[in-house]
């Protein structure tokens, strides 16, 4: 409590009594600040990315035997499965089998330049050009991001074509006569085939525009209108057409909050470590934002803005892996705001060519320090069944362990694809809810592992069935610190 009564006064003093006026830096500085999330990204791990695995594997047997509709990475035979996010898993394929980590590092690097770059227009457009207050935003934007949010996952993509509808619907409400807005379509093809299962995200970021424009009863509104009902056609236009337009609604079952760590609630009251820091963090946010709101009285804030922000709030809330959506739609808006602060720069100019190359080199150093950025928390035991094993094994796993199990070439009976895994999805059986209930109960365990015929599994040492499993004196052939491996 005492922290956030002094980060409040501390904003207090930064909107309130103009600190700001009294900085001003030379524009070229300014811009300088774009370097620490860079640097940030260069030192952080991906070690928790389980899904990149399956996402390069299916990535594989696309550019092999094109777009399958059948599971082909589980022991489950005929489960219909739909590859959401058919694209990316192409290029994050492609990406790590020819550069490999540092691919990835320069991947992540790219798109935190490019989302500086957007979020830096955002601003400058909505602040009247205030090029400090736009570099500001910008900057603790992408470092918030980067927390634990920029990683090799589709996400990166729906986050910079998200940002892009901010824009372009921003150029439109100032100018609606923009043939800006045409880019709309391109991004909604560009995002269908990228990252499908947020595909409609695009729709509901328009959507406080579309409000605000019937509200002032402007007719540019039937433009962006017309606008967005093709865009949902052309939705239409890739490898699985309706199954990926209608991805969330077809796939979903309410059943798997419960045990998807992203798919939880914010809670600070939670026992989840993750959970209760992510939400923490969010909390953290949200008071700063509301702290700007009313100590700064001269800004306005636009009918738009306050439903994209109320709108995304309440999707984080929901789930926690809307935070970063929450983030990307709130705090640029900021500088619409904050406009009326005195944050002026020194127009003289200031050689900052060395600077830039000494800072470039400093985040190379960083990333070469740091090149195990892609591990998995099954990965010493999967390279063992790799070198002892050969591909013809029926392994269980749990949630957590299967994909790098597959991404090695073997077949587990359960991954992180969670919704591969439930009837409404796969059209055939809820081993979703079977997995479950054998990681926590182990009811049947042996009719469980009968039905199966399995010949290895992979536990975790805090599973029930890692215990009953060792009461059966069955052999262990591989001990990690958070797992075994039992051959049966």
């Amino acid at each position: 409590m005492s922290l956030l009564v002094l980060l409040s006064f501390i904003l207090y003093n930064l909107v309130k009594g103009d600190i700001l006026k009294k900085f001003k830096p030379n524009k070229y500085i300014c811009y300088l600040y774009c370097l620490v999330p860079l640097i940030i990204n260069a030192m952080i791990s991906y070690s928790s990315n389980e899904d990149i695995w399956y996402v390069m594997k299916y990535g594989e047997i696309i550019l092999k035997k094109g777009f399958i509709h059948m599971d082909v990475l589980s022991i489950h035979s005929g489960l219909h499965i739909v590859i959401q996010q058919g694209f990316s898993n192409i290029i994050f394929y492609l990406i790590y089998k020819y550069l490999g980590n540092f691919g990835f590092f320069l991947l992540c690097e790219l798109f935190v330049c490019l989302y500086l770059f957007i979020i830096y227009k955002i601003c400058m457009l909505l602040s009247k050009n205030k090029v400090l207050l736009s570099v500001l935003i910008a900057s603790i934007t992408c470092t918030l991001l980067e927390v634990s949010f920029i990683t090799p996952r589709p996400q990166i993509f729906t986050f910079f074509n998200l940002l892009l509808v901010i824009y372009i619907m921003e150029v439109f409400y100032k100018n609606p006569k923009t043939r800006f807005i045409y880019l709309l379509l391109v991004i909604s093809f560009i995002q269908i085939n990228l990252h499908a299962s947020l595909w409609y995200y695009l729709f509901l970021f328009i959507l406080p525009y579309i409000t605000d424009l019937v509200v002032q009863k402007n007719k540019s509104v039937f433009k962006i209108l017309g606008i967005v009902v093709v865009m949902f056609l052309v939705g239409f236009i890739n490898p699985y057409t309706y199954e990926n337009v209608f991805f969330p609604f077809l796939s979903y079952d309410s059943y798997i909050n419960q045990y998807i760590l992203e798919l939880f609630p914010v809670n600070i009251a939670s026992t989840e470590r993750s959970i209760l820091m992510i939400s923490l963090f969010f909390y953290f946010i949200l008071f700063m934002e509301i702290i700007i709101y009313i100590y700064y009285k001269k800004g306005k804030l636009e009918l738009r803005h306050f439903l994209l922000i109320v709108g995304t709030t309440i999707l984080a809330l929901a789930n926690v892996r809307n935070i970063p959506i929450f983030i990307i739609a709130s705090l640029p808006l900021l500088s619409n705001y904050l406009k009326k602060m005195k944050c002026d720069v020194n127009n003289d100019y200031v050689d900052t060519k060395k600077t830039w190359v000494l800072m470039v080199i400093l985040i190379l150093v960083i990333a070469s320090l740091n090149p195990n950025r892609l591990e998995s928390r099954v990965k010493n035991g999967g390279d063992f069944l790799k070198d002892h094993y050969d591909k013809d094994l029926i392994i269980y796993t749990s949630l957590d362990y299967g994909s790098y199990v597959e991404y090695l070439g073997f077949h587990s009976f359960f991954d992180t694809r969670a919704e591969v895994f439930l009837k409404k999805a796969n059209k055939k059986e809820d081993i979703f809810k079977e997995a479950m209930r054998i990681e926590t109960t182990c009811i049947n365990y042996k009719d469980f592992i009968n039905k199966y015929k399995f010949t290895h599994m992979i536990v975790c040492k805090n599973a029930c069935l890692y215990y009953y499993l060792k009461k059966e004196n069955i052999k262990i052939i591989y001990k990690d610190k958070e797992y075994v491996i039992f051959e049966l």
